[in-house]
């Protein structure tokens, strides 16, 4: 249908798979939070109205995360560790560089 997104399994969208792509191609490495904030930073200003900030990051960041899940298990990204805060590190696989030299033309 005209105007419909994607979406796949996981509820993410292609669009949201695009920002990561280019975000982690640039980056090499980079947190959910880090990916949400540059490739969607209006999303930065939602969620205002939950408890504590571990909420409304865990709400921000959940597309995203799940977009990440997804490339997981389809082989473009890797958890490439975690930082001192407890955040997951990722990067792109060999196959993920790939789609993401494609994705920059």
């Amino acid at each position: 249908m005209a105007g419909e997104r994607e979406t796949n399994p996981a509820g993410s969208t292609k669009t949201l798979l695009g920002d990561v792509l280019c975000v982690l191609g640039a980056l090499k490495v980079a947190t959910a939070d880090q990916i949400q904030r540059i490739g969607a930073p209006h999303l930065s200003h939602r969620y205002t109205g939950k408890p504590t900030a571990s909420k409304r990051k865990q709400a921000r960041t959940a597309s995203h995360t799940a977009v990440l899940s997804g490339m997981r298990r389809h082989g473009l990204v890797e958890n490439g560790g975690s930082t001192q805060a407890g955040d997951r590190l990722r990067n792109l696989a060999p196959k993920g560089l790939q789609a993401a030299s494609c994705s920059a033309r």
